[in-house]
């Protein structure tokens, strides 16, 4: 998890008191040895070359000893940084201090300031202020002080030295310090900066993180393709809309080639209809809707899939419950004088006073009266609106048992259900007496349609996995006429039905069903071919499954 702000702040300041990170450390030591090198290879040439009358004669050993060891000293900075890279700030302890006395040594081997060795000095006192604590670089930049002060008096006391060169002493004291403190300060100030750049860095992370669960989260599909037609970017819900494609498929004119062919008459400026688009075959119509993203190398573009099915199913929805209300109060009184009509009927064909021609009037008056009653369960259920009690439904026992159920209490010559169902046993959770009525209903709208056709009827009940979800399909297939795509859109609103005996409420009652059990149901059809219905229903977890298996 991407740490938060303040987290990342007072992380960084309880890690260390340096002013500067140790990825800076590194990098500022790494130009400092380079530095050290060059200065200790000068030194050694000096004091081993011809020039070197410009040290005393009984400091000479002196001088050579100390260059010797300040250029295998700045050899071994350099090869201990490459080795020890996460170690910056010790080394610099230990490389300031040494650059510091060698300094010094030069300066009393040379008896005097005014050749550059007082201004080596500053530059290692700034040096250390920009890597290593405020404390310790104002220790070296008094140490320093001290001994140019001092040395500078000793001169005076005991050798030839003049009055202005305790002047040129004092600016050169005066500049380790406010060197040290100067540097110290930019450091401590490049400290800041750094550590806002690290809280940025954080936030743009967390932002990415919400943007990206946002996209991934929103009932609109988005979808990002660059110029080649590769798409970069998909959420769930365009995946689907997409009719589910394989992942290893990321150029859009294969996975839908309505799409690119849309996508590409907008890029050469053209007006793209606003009505909704049928992308797949089977699945919901979307409007789709592009935005370009201008970059700075190749322009990609955003498209935006609004599926119309769930707003009509919002507004249906809305209407619906509204209808049910008050469809529920009349049903009640309809019922009342509805049952007095069929008993009178009833009563009357047992009379043996009534000729053939009215008992067959009042066979209809029976039949419709069922239907009516029929119809007006169907609207009570729609307005009692039962809650869902899931439980753990063993798949393969429960299908058998409905189907076996179902042929013994609707008998078809001609009928043929088959059962193709997984090796191993498969378990969902479902209201046990919903998923009964959804199984029932989906069974009998198939048989009904299936059967206009002159040809055997028959329905096929499949189940399957989905790939890499807990969920089951649960498929009904059958070999009837099929939907034509006008009707797709409307099979599952109330009231609607291509039968003539319909009611119009037994799709949208187990779709209603299957939405308050979390299962997801859709229809795939197109004329000529039959129809499937497809639920695809989260499936039992393994102690839910354990459970039931102690029940039993």
């Amino acid at each position: 998890m991407t740490p938060s702000l303040d987290n990342t702040t007072q992380r960084h300041w309880n890690l260390s008191n340096y002013p500067s990170s140790r990825a800076l450390a590194r990098r500022v030591m790494v130009y400092f040895n380079i530095f050290r090198f060059i200065v200790a290879s000068v030194i050694l040439f000096l004091v081993f070359s011809g020039t070197a009358q410009i040290v005393q004669a009984e400091l000479l050993n002196l001088a050579r000893s100390t260059a010797l060891v300040y250029f295998a000293d700045s050899l071994l900075m350099i090869v201990l940084l490459s080795r020890n890279p996460e170690q910056p700030h010790m080394l610099g302890r230990f490389a300031f201090i040494v650059d510091i006395v060698v300094a010094m040594i030069l300066i009393y081997t040379l008896n005097s300031l005014s050749i550059g060795t007082g201004m080596l000095l500053v530059f290692w006192c700034c040096a250390a202020a920009v890597i290593l604590p405020r404390g310790f670089a104002f220790t070296l930049a008094a140490a320093s002080s001290i001994f140019i002060i001092a040395f500078t008096a000793w001169g005076m006391l005991y050798s030839d030295g003049v009055t202005h060169d305790l002047l040129t002493a004092g600016i050169y004291a005066a500049s380790c310090f406010f060197g040290a403190l100067i540097f110290s300060a930019l450091a401590r100030w490049n400290q800041q900066y750094e550590l806002l750049a690290e809280q940025n860095v954080v936030d743009l992370r967390n932002m990415e993180q919400i943007n990206e669960i946002v996209i991934r989260r929103m009932r609109t599909g988005v979808v990002v393709v660059d110029h080649a037609g590769e798409i970069r970017l998909m959420n769930e819900s365009a995946w689907f809309l997409l009719g589910s494609p394989d992942s290893a498929n990321t150029n859009l004119s294969a996975v839908a080639p309505r799409l690119m062919k849309l996508l590409r008459r907008w890029h050469t400026g053209k007006k793209v209809t606003d009505e909704p688009e049928s992308l797949v075959p089977g699945h919901s119509p979307v409007i789709p809707q592009f935005i370009r993203i201008p970059g700075t190398h190749n322009e990609a573009t955003l498209v935006f899939l609004q599926d119309t099915s769930k707003v009509s199913r919002q507004a249906s929805t809305i209407a619906t419950e509204t209808l049910a209300k008050l469809s529920g109060s009349i049903a009640h009184e309809i019922r009342n004088p509805l049952a007095a009509i069929v008993n009178a009927s009833e009563l009357m064909q047992e009379s043996e006073k009534i000729n053939p021609e009215d008992q067959q009037l009042l066979k209809i008056i029976n039949t419709q009266g069922e239907r009516i009653n029929s119809i007006i369960e169907n609207i009570l259920q729609l307005a009692r609106q039962k809650r869902s009690r899931p439980e753990v439904i063993q798949l393969n026992l429960e299908l058998q048992s409905l189907v076996t159920e179902y042929r013994q209490m609707m008998p078809k010559n001609g009928l043929k259900i088959t059962l193709n169902l997984l090796p191993q046993p498969t378990y969902v959770l479902f209201d046990r007496s919903q998923f009964q009525q959804v199984i029932h209903q989906l069974l009998e709208n198939a048989v009904t349609h299936a059967s206009q056709s002159d040809q055997q009827t028959l329905v096929s009940i499949s189940l399957d996995t989905k790939h890499g979800s807990d969920h089951i399909i649960l498929d009904f297939e059958d070999n009837g006429p099929g939907i034509s795509a006008n009707m797709m859109a409307k099979i599952f609103e109330p009231f609607y039905s291509s039968h003539q005996q319909g009611s119009g409420l037994g799709l949208y009652i187990i779709q209603q069903l299957c939405s308050i059990n979390q299962t997801e149901l859709s229809a795939i059809s197109s004329d000529g071919s039959g129809a499937l219905f497809r639920l695809v229903i989260p499936s039992a977890s393994h102690e839910q499954k354990v459970n039931r298996q102690v029940q039993n």
